[in-house]
Parts: C-alpha cells; structure tokens; sequence
C-alpha cells in the first residue's frame, strides 16, 4: 500500500457501521484497543454479508451453507481516543468459487483519517459437512454485483497480503 486515497473519498462510501469511541474502548496508553478495532470491523463485515451478500440470518438453517474466516490481516494508520466517531464501510474486494475477499475501512471521523484497514478472507463452506462448497449461483450473483458496485476509481488501500486464489479457488 504506496498512498492512502483521500479521507473525503473514503467517507463517501456506504457505511456498514458506526459507533462512537468509549471509555470501555480505551486501554493504558488513552486510546481504543486493538480488540476493538478487530470487533468493530469484524461487526461491519458480518452485517454486509448478512445484509448485502444474500446470507441472511437464516442462511445456515435455511439453506445449509456459511461462511467462516481463513484469514484476517489488520493495518492501524491512525490513533481513535475517547469520543472519536468511528464509521466502517465496507468494501466486497473479490469472490472466488469459493472465497470472498472483503475489506472494513475502519474511518476515524472525528479526525478525518482512516485509522485501521481489516482484510478478511472467508470461505464458503457447506455447514453439515464442514468443508468449502461453491457459492449457490443466486448468491455468487449478488456478490459478483457488490464487487462492481464497489469498485473504486482509486487504488484500495489493501494490504496485497489477503487475496482470492485462482484460477479454480480450491478449497
């Protein structure tokens, strides 16, 4: 990651999440743990799934399917005190057969920055089993639909760390 897009950029984009930074956020050093900023983003990840992705609540019970976490990576940009407003929008980066990249863009309001970027990597995995499955295709249709609505005309600032595996996606 060379350059971070604009502040005014970022806050444009949908928001999944918002909260404001409490005393129950705070640690020894005056600022908002890191635990926090793994759950604020990881909530926002969850929610655009649940809301956005066609994996409802439900998705388990009805259908048989979930997803669960391969891999995570977390960069802090700024510091979040005691009454930051904090917003995470989120970003659905790329699907596999089987995978789906997103990112959390945990914004710091208050201060115009963003202060922490949550990548994560999940797996489509049928429940009973426990083992990836392919994406039905009406969910693949919605999450191939949020990759192109959530393209940006500036570089992400993704971590390269945290990508779909090609070309079939194995899992």
């Amino acid at each position: 990651m060379s350059s971070l897009p604009a502040f005014e950029d970022l806050d444009a984009l949908p928001v999944t999440f918002r909260t404001t930074v409490g005393e129950e956020h705070l640690d020894l050093n005056g600022h908002m743990n890191i635990a926090h900023y793994f759950a604020f983003g990881g909530r926002a990840l969850w929610d655009r799934s649940r809301e956005d992705l066609a994996m409802p609540d439900s998705y388990i019970e009805d259908r048989d399917r979930t997803t669960f976490t391969a891999e995570q990576h977390l960069r802090y940009l700024g510091e979040s005190t005691l009454g930051d407003e904090i917003a995470v929008p989120v970003v659905v980066v790329a699907r596999g057969d089987k995978s789906l990249h997103l990112a959390a863009l945990i914004l710091n309001r208050t201060r115009g920055q963003l202060a922490c970027v949550l990548e994560s990597m999940l797996v489509h995995v049928d429940f009973s089993t426990r083992r990836p499955t392919s994406f039905p295709d009406d969910v693949a249709a919605a999450i191939d639909a949020a990759v192109a609505a959530d393209r940006t005309p500036w570089p992400l600032p993704i971590s390269g760390a945290v990508a779909v595996r090609s070309p079939s996606d194995a899992g």
